[in-house]
């Protein structure tokens, strides 16, 4: 007799990580992954490398899988996993177009009905920008709502979401707090606990943000969440790919990767090949692609969910339902692109901060900041060496410091002429964040070979390479 052990929905925001090899499966990768027997799979540990968390239903580990979405895990009475893949829901609703008023009016419909479920303070992490602005405004009873923000910039209260979220408040008349943020480093192993070698250590900023925020509240609030939201929107242009080499451009990275180059690891990237060859007439149509690209990063995003629900939290959205996402992805391109249609809706009904002239700061320094304040340990060059080059570790280790000299060569690169020639020289704003960017793509494998080597007696590591000398 065969059982349903798992079932993802039409986009799998909830992971579900099995091992073909044991039969175990969970939705923590951690809790599938035979450390005693550890086996690197070559291409899912590229894949994971080249775009910064797990891609195509493959993990770095050999044997360990994810469901795509719209998927069941079954289980025979032999203990036996199978993935089985469903119809994709989305062909059904490329025809479902409704008016921009409409579109406002469902979100609106959906969140109250929501609004009405739920007991207590709402809460809404808001920076300001169209999705949370469009939430705070869809909630019937104002006095319910506790918003809170956190800045990026240099000075975080003058950052453009703390300055446009105030504003907001003041304009809706809801509860609000700033929350300074600078010290998550501290709580790597907590995102290790948590998301293990599934995707790069770079949300522990969420960590800090609602921990610091929980004292506030009485526990166990609902929580509205803008996911995604400027994705079905119009946020992401579209795009022309002409081979599977071109995927990492739909993983929108933000440049938190690793150099592949660096990788001891060959691969043919069949995987990506044979998802361009069933897909690749898809992806001529904009729908699609905004799709592919949540799905693509779904094992990244699924953070934005997960980590409220780990404080305690009970996240729901408006934007993980298929008709409102739909219905914004069918509205005309030209009203999509730079969203539009929302920032007319803002002006109509007085929310259009943009037009305010408010003073703000687009800059973001939060990485540079938890650098200065709480610096991370350098790599084990001699335990990474086994899976990349390990001249390439010690450069992350020797640029990933922020410290008084960094940071006065940074103020240095923003004077003209002293600029010029420190960057001829070789000096460069970007060197520590890109190899900062680089050390959380890889604490996650070091931390996996840690585990294997404290399950096991020393031994050299299945599937491999040889070391570099």
């Amino acid at each position: 007799m065969t059982c349903i052990l798992f079932e993802t929905d039409w986009l799998a925001y909830q992971p579900v990580f099995y091992n073909e090899k044991t039969g175990k499966s969970s939705h923590n990768i951690n809790d599938v992954i035979d450390y005693t027997n550890l086996e690197f799979d070559p291409e899912g540990f590229n894949n994971y490398v080249d775009f910064g968390y797990s891609v195509l239903e493959q993990s770095p580990v050999k044997h360990v899988k994810f469901l795509r979405h719209s998927s069941r895990l079954l289980i025979d009475e032999n203990g036996k996993l199978k993935a089985e893949c469903l119809a994709d829901p989305l062909d059904k609703w490329l025809d479902y177009k409704i008016s921009e008023d409409d579109v406002i009016d469902l979100v609106k419909e959906r969140v109250r009905a929501w609004e009405a479920t739920v007991n207590g303070e709402i809460v809404i992490p808001t920076s300001g920008g169209y999705d949370s602005r469009l939430l705070n405004w869809c909630i019937k009873d104002k006095s319910r709502i506790r918003t809170f923000t956190y800045g990026i910039s240099e000075n975080q209260a003058r950052s453009y979401e703390v300055v446009y979220a105030h504003r907001l408040s003041e304009l809706l008349g809801t509860s609000w707090e700033r929350i300074p943020l600078g010290d998550f480093h501290k709580f790597f192993d907590d995102w290790e606990n948590l998301f293990g070698v599934s995707t790069h250590a770079h949300g522990m900023y969420h960590f800090e943000f609602y921990q610091k925020i929980l004292p506030k509240l009485k526990g166990n609030n609902p929580f509205l969440s803008g996911i995604s939201g400027d994705a079905w929107a119009g946020s992401i242009p579209a795009q022309t790919l002409a081979a599977s080499h071109h995927l990492t451009q739909f993983g929108y990275t933000h440049d938190v990767v690793a150099d592949i180059r660096k990788s001891l690891f060959q691969s043919n990237y069949e995987s990506r090949q044979t998802f361009w060859e069933e897909h690749h007439d898809k992806l001529a149509d904009e729908r699609y692609q905004v799709t592919f690209t949540i799905r693509l990063k779904a094992i990244l995003l699924s953070y934005l969910l997960r980590v409220p629900a780990f404080f305690g939290f009970s996240p729901w959205s408006p934007f993980l339902d298929i008709d409102v996402c739909m219905a914004m992805l069918n509205l005309p391109k030209a009203r999509r692109r730079q969203r539009v249609w929302q920032r007319e809706f803002f002006q109509k009904c007085g929310l259009d901060l943009e037009s305010m002239n408010l003073n703000a700061s687009n800059e973001n320094t939060l990485d540079l900041q938890a650098l200065s304040r709480l610096p991370v340990r350098s790599l084990d060059a001699t335990l990474l060496s086994e899976v990349v080059q390990r001249d390439y570790v010690e450069w992350i280790n020797r640029n990933v410091q922020y410290g008084w000299r960094e940071r006065t060569v940074a103020r240095f690169l923003g004077i003209r002429k002293i600029g010029g020639a420190l960057r001829r020289l070789g000096f460069s704003r970007a060197t520590p964040t890109n190899a900062y960017n680089a050390y959380c793509v890889l604490l996650p494998i070091e931390n996996l070979l840690r585990r294997a080597n404290r399950s096991r007696k020393p031994s050299r590591h299945k599937g491999l390479p040889p070391s570099l000398p």
